[in-house]
């Protein structure tokens, strides 16, 4: 199961209709999910920290097990790149 969460813009919430360009503009064939609309804070970039991170959670005890982190600046290896191959395994041995 893959979520993203589009944390915040410009430090705040992020409004529904900018969920809805994200995903319609980069066609994201994932669940995308944003904080909720009465929040003047996202409890998300709070509790998680900045864009670009993956986390990997084993469903059956709902526990991080993996966490990485991409370049906020776009140079580098993003999350994904550094976790696919962590996912990968994990989903062979039918975590």
């Amino acid at each position: 199961m893959v979520v993203e969460i589009l944390e915040s813009n410009a430090g705040g919430p992020v409004p529904r209709t900018q969920l809805d360009a994200w995903v319609n503009t980069y066609r994201i064939p994932v669940t995308a999910v944003i904080d909720p609309p009465d929040e003047r804070v996202t409890r998300t970039l709070m509790t998680y920290g900045v864009r670009e991170s993956l986390f990997v959670v084993d469903l059956r005890t709902m526990r991080i097990v993996n966490k990485y982190n991409g370049s906020v600046a776009g140079v580098g290896p993003s999350s994904i790149t550094q976790g696919v191959t962590r996912i990968l395994e994990l989903l062979a041995g039918g975590m």
